[in-house]
């Protein structure tokens, strides 16, 4: 393994060498700096709110430390049932219980048992940048590569967007690690007293905002959730913003979903009577649905063992989504969402629930208490991004093959740092 991880540095390393000899790469970041001096130095700034402003949500020991702790994820996934508000079976709520309980044992109890000892792996800063650099110039390349193929851009012409091909787009979201790990570079340098906060959070707004921007012009929803949502709880745990403003993205996110999910109910479904929150409610409203109809297909033990997981594999299916739509007699090559738990019931039904939930619950919780422990910003930075994704998984599941890797990545790092202490 540490081979692999060497032949990455060192071919990383090369790749920013290079970037930064390029005459296009100093004059954007002369410009940058320029910019970052007038920003840092402007009347709007100085008028900005202080640390102090809304002093009283630090008062809320929920507020100031846990609103992205593990058990986020159950609260998240009972907003979203109440944002359906329709009428379930008792298998799904006994299946729903079943995973709420196992998720919480497994990332609020177990892990205090296991991680014992104080040393961690320490990633070494120069790594966390040039990789960082080099997923996210991975993934403009294939952006443009994409945009270019369907000669347009999706978010503009949403009928677009069943022209992209997943094998260009899907590596197009390598730009969201890459602004995760330079973002934490950026927090490491502030930590370190290397750069002030101020600057901090001007170079991670902005290149969040890059990032966010050429994402949107894809057309998807998602991505722009995990961008600002890794963000968020990056700048959360580091102190990077305050209770408020973290509290403020949390309401931009919503209505990026809102907006989204609106704009393309006009152009593709021409349904301009309905509200943004009518579409918000009528979608989780048949997301749940789908998730209940699962539950009674599959029963107690499932039904594809095994055969959905697989189909994330390229070449070996139609995809996890396109099965669960004709797993419900949906219409024949249209991708559906199943939730979270709608994998885990159609794989191996209320035992498949319970070995899932345990599962993802312990990676989270390990991720948590490393973070807690070293309040180091790759940990941060790890950890934020599973958790975001966790969120995301609340209505879209986990059925992206760069999404198993971050998780699978995760636990390798937090069993590793487990070994270490033994």
């Amino acid at each position: 393994m540490s081979h692999l991880y060497n032949a990455a540095r060192n071919l990383c390393r090369k790749v920013e060498f290079n970037v930064r000899k390029a005459l296009i790469f100093k004059l954007m970041l002369g410009v940058f700096l320029t910019v970052e001096e007038i920003w840092l130095k402007s009347f709007f700034r100085r008028i900005f709110p202080s640390s102090n402003f809304m002093n009283f949500l630090k008062k809320s020991r929920i507020l100031r430390n846990h609103i992205f702790s593990p058990p986020a994820f159950i609260v998240f996934f009972s907003v979203f049932m109440g944002l359906a508000a329709i009428p379930v079976t008792g298998l799904l709520h006994v299946n729903i219980i079943t995973g709420f309980v196992c998720f919480f044992v497994f990332s609020m109890v177990i892990p205090d048992r296991i991680l014992r000892g104080n040393r961690y792996l320490k990633v070494d800063r120069e790594d966390i940048r040039s990789i960082g650099l080099t997923l996210f110039l991975i993934g403009f390349a294939f952006f443009a590569i994409t945009i270019t193929s369907v000669n347009g851009i999706p978010l503009m012409k949403p009928a677009l967007r069943y022209l992209l091909n997943p094998r260009l787009t899907i590596p197009s979201f390598l730009m969201i690690p890459g602004t995760a790990l330079l973002s934490s570079y950026i927090i490491d340098e502030m930590q370190k007293k290397r750069i002030e906060r101020p600057a901090a959070r001007f170079r991670v707004m902005i290149l969040n905002i890059i990032c966010i921007f050429l994402l949107a012009l894809l057309g998807y929803r998602t991505p722009l959730v995990a961008v600002i949502l890794i963000t968020v709880i990056m700048g959360y745990y580091t102190e990077l913003f305050e209770v408020w403003e973290v509290l403020g993205f949390l309401m931009v996110t919503l209505l990026v979903i809102m907006g989204i999910g609106y704009f393309r109910s006009v152009e593709e479904y021409s349904l301009s009577n309905l509200s943004a929150l009518t579409f918000l409610q009528m979608r989780a409203a048949f997301t749940m649905g789908v998730l209940d109809r699962l539950s009674t297909l599959s029963g107690m033990t499932g039904v594809m063992h095994g055969k959905l997981t697989l189909s994330m594999v390229p070449g070996l299916g139609s995809g996890p989504r396109t099965l669960i739509g004709k797993l419900i007699c949906w219409r024949t090559g249209v991708t559906i969402t199943p939730t979270i738990f709608g994998q885990m019931i159609v794989e191996f039904g209320t035992a498949g629930v319970a070995a899932g939930m345990s599962l993802l619950g312990l990676i989270l919780g390990l991720g948590y208490r490393i973070m807690q422990k070293t309040r180091d910003s790759f940990y941060v930075m790890l950890y934020s991004l599973i958790m975001a994704y966790c969120l995301i998984s609340v209505e879209t599941g986990i059925l992206d093959q760069l999404v198993v890797i971050y998780i699978l990545s995760a636990a390798i790092v937090y069993l590793y740092n487990i070994y270490l202490n033994l």
